[in-house]
């Protein structure tokens, strides 16, 4: 990273950070330290992903994301979560962080970067990123509002062990209606940006 203020680091380079990644994330979005903690520890040197990348200024932690690759695909990236430290926003940290996300996955052949989003379409339009039509993957994906549930520890802890009878057969007279159609208006936004290439044209 080029700004001598700031600099961007995997999370998988610096495991120390991950408590201050925690409290920055449940700052914003509740959930048990332990889940946020095992959410974080997967981030890899694997070009297939997840990775976390790390916003610093010296060794404090103004911001976090974490990308995934999206299945079915070698070269695009699902942007699953996305801040920037309440007390630092408004500085352009924000591009700053996308801009260094974009370089860091160029490296490994991301064309496509893809994102969920309510109520920041501007921040992420000013950056390049236009709404798109749902992809499979993401419109069932779990997005921001993953992190607004308060996960239980005691969930991780086995599986759960149906008992009883099994439920009685369908009626042979069931009349099945069709689907009622939904006009309303999605509540989240997917937006795209395609990544222009870094090599330079003959």
């Amino acid at each position: 990273m080029r700004d001598p203020w700031y600099n961007v680091v995997p999370l998988h380079e610096r495991p120390d950070l991950i408590p201050q990644c925690c409290n920055l994330l449940n700052s914003e979005w509740k959930r048990s330290e332990t889940a946020r903690v095992r959410s974080l520890e997967t981030s890899c040197r694997d070009k297939y992903f997840p990775t976390c990348l790390v916003l610093l200024r010296q060794n404090e932690v103004l911001g976090h994301c974490k990308l995934s690759m999206i299945y079915g695909t070698t070269d695009s990236v699902l942007l699953e979560s996305f801040l920037i430290d309440s007390s630092f926003r408004s500085q352009g940290l924000g591009s700053l962080l996308l801009k260094e996300l974009e370089r860091y996955v160029k490296r490994f052949g991301i064309t496509s970067v893809y994102l969920l989003t309510k109520g920041q379409e501007g921040f992420y339009a000013k950056n390049g990123y236009e709404p798109c039509a749902p992809i499979g993957q993401l419109n069932d994906y779990r997005d921001f509002s993953i992190e607004l549930l308060n996960d239980k520890e005691d969930k991780d802890k086995g599986d759960i062990i149906l008992t009883g009878p099994p439920p009685p057969p369908m009626p042979n007279d069931l009349i099945l209606m069709p689907a009622p159609v939904c006009l309303t208006t999605p509540s989240r936004t997917f937006m795209k940006k395609v990544l222009t290439s870094s090599k330079k044209p003959r």
